[in-house]
Parts: C-alpha cells; sequence; structure tokens
C-alpha cells in the first residue's frame, strides 16, 4: 500500500478561510488518512517536507472543453479523431500542471477519455463529462453553412468537439437517452444563442419547455443532472422552471432572474475569462468576425450578472470555458473575480461549490480524514494573492491527484 506523510505544512481550511500552521498529513493509497497538528509517525511512509509552505485542495474547473483543440472550430472538423485526441490529451495535462485536479468537460470529451486518465495513460484532472450537448435545428451546435439544404448528416455531427441537432420530444429524448448510456456523467443542452456560433443570436431561445422537462426527466432517471448554455434572463428562467440544475455563463441575467435561480437552488458557472481572451486574441487564433462582436456585447455584462448572483446568494461554481490555444488563461479566472467576490469565496468556488456541482462533495475540493487525497503545496498564500497561481504552476511545489504525485519540486 503506498503511503506518503505530508510534514510542516500550513493548511487552507477552505471553509474558514483561515490558515493553519504545522499541519502532517498522512494518505495511504488514494485518501487521506489522517490529519494532524501534532508528530504523525509512520514508519514506512515517504516523506515530503512542505517547508511551511501553504497546503490546499486541488482545483476544479466545472467548464472545460479538452477537445476545442482550436480557437477555430471549424478547423477541427478537418482533423481525424486521432490527432485530436493526442492534442487533447496536452492541454488537459497542462490543466493539471496549474493545480486543476478535477475538470468537467462541457460538450466533446468522452468515456474513452475518462477511462484513459482513471488508468494514468493520459495524465490528466479527474473528468466529468457531459458527452455531446443536445441543441436544437439553427441553435448554437449547428454547424451547418447557410447555403447547406439538407439534414444533419455525420459530416457535421462526426467531430470529437461537437453537439447533437435534435428537435421535438422524441429526437431529444432518444439523444439524452443516447448519451447517457455512452456513460455521460450530465446532460448538456444550449438553452440561448452563443459567442463561438456566428449564425444563431444571442437572444434567441433554443429548445421549448417540453424539450427541455424531457431531458432532465431522463436525466433524474439516471440519477444524473442537465446543466443549459443560457445567456439571457428568458433563457436561464426558462431552464431553470424546467428543472435545469446547473446554468452556464449567464451574462445577459437580472437580478430577479438571479433571485429565481437561489430560490430554486440552481447554480451559476460564469466564464469570465474566456470572454477576455476572446477579446484579446481571438482574432490572432480565427475567431469569425461576427463571433468577435459578439463576444464584445457580452463580455462587460458578465461581471454585472456575477455581482447580482453573488449578492442574492447564487451557488457560484468556477467554469472557464477556453478554447484552444486561450486555455493558458485558464488561472487568470480567479483574478477577474476578485472585482466582485471575495478571495476566499473564489476559493470556495473552485472546490467545495464545484465538488457539489459534480455530485462529490466531501470527497473532492477539501482535505479531510477520508477524502480522496488530491492535494497542492503552494508558495505564498491564496487566501492574499491569487498571483500564486499564475504562471502555468510556477509556484505550485507539489501537485497530488487521487494520491499519486504528478509533480514534487520539493525532494
Amino acid at each position: 500500500m503506498s503511503t506518503i506523510l505530508i510534514q510542516n505544512s500550513n493548511l487552507l481550511d477552505i471553509e474558514k478561510a483561515e490558515i493553519i500552521e504545522g499541519v502532517n498529513v498522512l494518505i495511504e493509497e488514494n485518501k487521506i488518512s489522517e490529519l494532524s497538528d501534532k508528530e504523525i509517525k509512520s514508519s514506512t511512509a515517504t516523506k515530503i517536507d512542505a517547508r511551511g509552505k501553504t497546503l490546499m485542495p486541488g482545483l476544479i474547473d466545472a467548464h472545460v472543453h479538452i477537445t476545442a483543440t482550436s480557437v477555430d472550430l471549424g478547423r477541427i472538423s478537418n482533423y481525424p479523431h486521432s490527432l485530436t485526441a493526442l492534442r487533447a490529451g496536452k492541454l488537459a495535462e497542462a490543466m493539471l500542471m496549474r493545480g486543476f485536479t478535477t475538470i468537467r468537460d462541457c460538450t466533446g470529451a468522452d468515456w474513452g477519455f475518462h477511462q484513459a486518465i482513471e488508468e494514468d495513460i493520459l495524465k490528466g484532472p479527474r473528468l466529468f463529462f457531459v458527452g455531446k450537448a443536445l441543441g436544437p435545428t439553427g441553435g448554437h451546435g449547428d454547424r451547418r453553412p447557410k447555403t447547406y439544404e439538407g439534414d444533419i448528416c455525420n459530416c457535421f455531427q462526426g467531430t470529437m468537439h461537437d453537439s447533437l441537432t435534435v428537435d421535438g420530444v422524441a429526437e431529444v429524448q432518444k439523444a439524452a437517452r443516447r448519451e447517457l448510456r455512452k456513460g455521460a456523467h450530465a446532460i448538456k443542452i444550449f438553452a440561448s444563442g452563443g459567442v463561438a456560433s456566428p449564425d444563431d443570436p444571442i437572444f434567441g431561445l433554443q429548445f421549448s419547455e417540453d424539450e427541455i422537462k424531457t431531458v432532465v426527466n431522463e436525466a433524474y432517471s439516471w440519477g444524473k443532472y442537465v446543466l443549459a448554455h443560457a445567456y439571457t434572463t428568458e433563457a436561464i428562467t426558462r431552464a431553470v422552471n424546467c428543472g435545469v440544475r446547473t446554468i452556464e455563463h449567464g451574462n445577459l441575467m437580472d437580478r430577479n432572474t438571479a433571485k429565481l435561480m437561489k430560490k430554486k437552488n440552481v447554480y451559476l458557472v460564469p466564464n469570465l475569462v474566456t470572454y477576455e481572451a476572446m477579446d484579446l486574441e481571438g482574432e490572432k487564433y480565427g475567431l469569425p468576425k461576427v463571433s468577435l462582436e459578439k463576444n464584445k456585447f457580452v463580455k462587460d455584462e458578465g461581471i454585472v450578472a456575477l455581482d447580482y448572483a453573488y449578492s442574492e446568494g447564487v451557488k457560484i461554481g468556477y467554469g472557464t470555458d477556453l478554447l484552444g490555444e486561450l486555455q493558458v488563461y485558464q488561472s487568470r479566472e480567479f483574478i477577474l473575480r476578485q472585482n466582485v467576490m471575495p478571495k476566499s469565496e473564489i476559493l470556495k468556488s473552485a472546490t467545495l461549490i464545484n465538488a457539489e456541482i459534480v455530485n462529490q462533495k466531501d470527497q473532492i475540493g477539501i482535505i479531510k480524514e477520508g477524502a480522496l487525497a488530491d492535494l497542492l503545496l503552494i508558495e505564498g498564500n491564496p487566501l492574499e494573492d491569487f498571483s500564486v497561481f499564475q504562471d502555468q504552476g510556477k509556484y505550485i511545489s507539489l501537485i497530488m491527484k487521487n494520491g499519486k504525485i504528478y509533480k514534487n519540486s520539493l525532494n
């Protein structure tokens, strides 16, 4: 049995937002077995002297796209799945090296990626996935050119970063069942228009109430949940009232919508950094002009919506939604949210709240006896300075996921 003893750490208690000095942690196999400010004795453990560095839970990103290997999504359709998979593997490994030990992929990754990570064939964060998102004809996921008159075929739904275009209760029900059969941990729907899709208006409502309720019922029957891509008050309200559990983006919501989300116990996963990154470098990497214009429209509204949600007590997760080359900005989301939220609350978003979102409360995003050993040793105090998460993991001395060390610059 693998046993590791971390000594002399300063433990970051996320729940209490405080640092506890001189903490020792014993890890047996993949779990934390003992936690104490007193000496822990073990004759068989591999010992790591934390030297007073900050010990905290591994980070969780609840909105990523590892198979979106390019900002120019149209280019991905020209790549074989093998190339996309290898590139996605590099993106996943980079996330782990930034300290993200768990991710929720919100369209594209499948059971194969999940299993490759579980078997450590691929070095990446623990992966929860939704498979292919569901959207209606003409919606955010319908990437057919305007000149195409035919029905949906494999030539438009054959890429790895993709969605399913379905209409009506029967098609939606079958598609949801298909993704659940393939192992999806949740089902994603498009409830409004989007930025990266050039043809659908942001304000467009996508899927009827009956269609959304059908997906929710199917997910519920499997013990799963539904997340909705939604920007506007109307789209969010419809999704929430139909039983959707998490709202992705939400940039154009008003205060009353935030109150409804709080009442219904619905989570919000904002992605401020993706709009900044697309504004800075989207054109450079091939984002279409119409998408750049959409991005400018929603970019500044994101922080306003976050303020509404936070002030009304909505549970807020940490997500980034970055595409391809822009995924290097992943940790900047911490910086952007400081305009609205205290650092302690942002840290909760990236740990405790995201653990709830992926149905892993008390297992990840927390340091306690019996929890999975997803741990980071950081140079500095995240409660005071978020620069410790920047520069692609430069200030992270140790990264442990599931009891296994993936980076250790201490020994």
